[in-house]
């Protein structure tokens, strides 16, 4: 029997991220850490207000 194929361990969140970050890089003349960083950053913002909108639920 053949050798199976290696799974893709990255999520698809992951990727989605970094081609996001990519383009946001490209758009903005950041690098590509820079850009991860800015969006990681900015998602964390947004949970942290929906947790105050919601009365830490």
């Amino acid at each position: 029997m053949g050798k199976k194929a290696k799974q893709n361990t990255e999520s698809r969140a992951d990727r989605e991220r970094a081609i996001e970050a990519n383009y946001f890089a490209r758009k903005c003349g950041l690098t590509k850490d820079e850009a991860l960083k800015i969006i990681k950053n900015a998602g964390r913002r947004i949970d942290e207000q929906a947790k105050g909108r919601s009365g830490g639920r």
